[in-house]
């Protein structure tokens, strides 16, 4: 039995899997309401259209940043072990 792949260093293959996840929720649900970056900033300040760019780009933003952003758009992710 192999170990699962860490797909770049100093990120487990386990983070990476949640936060693809939450990235692709946030997604969908920022396209499917039409919820722009300003709608975000209105409830976080901090937010900016570079992060929703970055999403898109499929760059790593972390757990942190990433529940901010489902916070702000009304996502409640539920992490099950």
């Amino acid at each position: 039995m192999g170990s699962p792949c860490i797909p770049k260093k100093y990120r487990s293959a386990t983070a990476a899997r949640i936060e693809d996840a939450l990235r692709d929720a946030i997604l969908a649900r920022v396209d499917a309401r039409q919820i722009t970056s300003a709608d975000i900033h209105q409830r976080y300040p901090s937010i900016r259209k570079s992060h929703l760019d970055r999403l898109r780009n499929g760059d790593t933003m972390g757990w942190r940043m990433l529940a901010a952003l489902a916070e702000a758009i009304g996502l409640e992710p539920v992490l099950k072990v």
